[in-house]
């Protein structure tokens, strides 16, 4: 009999993460991959700025941002009717666009999902405190209300053995046998479409020119292709849209991708294919009992915007620190109800801007297609790749977190006009603290609660409420080194801060009075209140 803390079911992005996660937080995993090594078909390849800020948390920031395309080629998304086809139609992209901003420490990053899975894998694999065991299955899931049981099987020689874990997660992908097992359903709408997904090699530099994009659509004739750099050099991914799912055979799809490139002698390589149905939607629970859902065994998101992989991302990061606090007595088991509380409405608002979006890129393509003019349908793409306030915007609710009492800050746009502030429910705005532009304030947010003190706050009395929570409970009093150039953060004002970079309340020094009451108010929004003594 083997026991672990967690098991985690899936060796994708999302299940590495979560095993990171929880070793950054001290907790063993054991990490079950039927495959015998990464995916080397990559479905994804945006990592978005939050995303980016949890690569920086776990130390491989910049190898994540070593395999991206870089920013020449993340600048825009363009359509044509073929790649050789000079009056293209270009729509600027600075979600995607790799270029230094002020809202992150972070750099957007187009890359493949393979590469960020083999970053993730090389550090799981050098990290003590995950057992990561491919070519294995996970069978014969059972769990009452103190443990999960299951079979753990070697595919290659059948040999099996027991399992006990406090919790399990599966990461097992969108066709999710973990979904299955707890009776949680996927509510999806299929679109009416199929794409043949293609991984080849070729030589596109002539074909390409000068305008490149993190995607570039091509409408020749009825047929709709994609094309995306891979490395920005040979390798490319392409989608070939068709009104069937029957799979088009090698020479069908060498054809397919001459025709849209505008090359009938085109020399290319192709390597891998596979077939989807576009399938948005959301499962009815996240969690039952010990078990939990995670990343696209918990929703499916359009691959229209790239918003998929980055909300499994941040429910990783999510559901892994209120895991680890359970596992250490720090936080009551209830709190782990708040990760489908918190993040359904995060995934349900990605789902449906990718909705939004894909039905203003169908306008566009039809007009395209039929020679019209594409003003329309390019102002309803306009959002494809302009969506920073779903990014970085998003408000949090739960019993976790103060409720959000202010007016929402000024925006003209609800998606793409994102207004940094400190608000409750939000991420923290990033402020660099030092004059080198090295260190974030995002660098004190990881595995404890951080209680953030503008300059002018007198510290001693919060210092004094911190130290004695932190006998019970992982938090720490920060202050800031001085006064927020941005008038983010005010010089008087105290900011109690999550370990996934959520604020949970913030109010002015003065409000809370006496060290009684600077102590309760500290205590009204920690997960394990009751074991928190005065």
């Amino acid at each position: 009999m083997t026991t672990a803390p967690v098991c985690i079911v899936g060796c994708g992005p999302i299940g590495l993460s979560c095993a990171l996660l929880l070793a950054q937080q001290g907790i063993k995993t054991l990490l079950l991959e039927r495959r015998s090594a990464v995916n080397t078909h990559p479905r994804s390849r945006f990592v978005d700025v939050n995303t980016m800020e949890l690569m920086r948390s776990l130390g491989i920031e910049k190898q994540v941002e070593h395999t991206g395309l870089g920013p020449d080629w993340t600048a825009f998304n363009r359509w044509s009717t073929t790649l050789l086809d000079t009056s293209c139609t270009s729509i600027a992209s600075p979600s995607f666009h790799t270029v230094p901003n002020t809202v992150s420490p972070c750099l957007p990053v187009m890359t493949c999902q393979d590469y960020v899975e083999t970053e993730l894998l090389a550090l799981a694999q050098r990290t003590k405190l995950i057992d990561c065991r491919f070519e294995t299955e996970a069978t014969d899931i059972t769990q009452n209300e103190q443990e999960v049981k299951l079979t753990m099987r070697d595919v290659k020689s059948g040999t099996a053995t027991k399992i006990t874990a406090d919790y399990l997660i599966g990461a097992d992908g969108p066709h999710s046998t973990i979904r299955t097992l707890i009776g949680s359903e996927l509510e999806a709408n299929p679109l009416p479409t199929y794409s043949q997904d293609v991984i080849f090699c070729a030589d596109l530099t002539q074909q390409v020119g000068t305008r490149k994009g993190s995607l570039l659509y091509t409408v020749t004739g009825q047929e709709v292709t994609v094309f995306q750099p891979l490395d920005g050099k040979l390798r490319w991914r392409c989608q070939l849209f068709k009104p069937h799912a029957d799979d088009l055979t090698p020479a069908q799809i060498k054809q397919r991708i001459q025709n849209a490139v505008g090359d009938a002698q085109l020399e290319l390589e192709i390597t891998s294919t596979g077939h989807w149905q576009p399938t948005p939607g959301c499962t009815t629970k996240f969690s039952q009992g010990r078990i939990f859902l995670a990343g696209d065994a918990a929703h499916i998101s359009l691959p229209t915007g790239g918003m998929g992989n980055n909300i499994g991302f941040a429910g990783a990061r999510n559901l892994a620190w209120k895991l680890a606090y359970v596992l250490r007595a720090q936080a009551a088991q209830s709190v782990l109800a708040s990760y489908q509380e918190e993040m359904m409405p995060a995934a349900l608002k990605r789902i449906a801007h990718g909705v939004n979006i894909t039905n203003g890129v169908r306008e566009l393509i039809m007009a395209i297609m039929l020679e019209e003019d594409t003003a329309s349908g390019v102002e309803a793409t306009r959002l494809y790749a302009d969506y920073d306030n779903i990014i970085l915007g998003h408000e949090t609710a739960s019993s976790l977190i103060s409720p959000q009492t202010e007016a929402a800050p000024p925006g003209a746009d609800a998606v793409s006009d994102f207004v940094p502030a400190v608000r409750r429910g939000r991420r923290a705005p990033h402020i660099w603290l030092d004059d080198n532009q090295q260190t974030s304030i995002h660098d004190w947010f990881s595995t404890t609660y951080v209680l953030v003190a503008g300059v002018a706050v007198a510290a001693e009395i919060w210092h004094d409420c911190v130290a004695r929570l932190d006998v019970a409970f992982p938090i720490k009093l920060r202050c800031l080194p001085r006064t927020d150039a941005n008038a983010i953060y005010c010089d008087d004002g105290l900011v109690l801060v999550r370990p996934d970079a959520i604020i949970v309340d913030h109010w002015r020094a003065d409000d809370a009075g006496t060290g009684d009451a600077a102590l309760a108010r500290l205590k009204k929004y920690l997960p394990l209140v009751e074991k928190l003594s005065d």
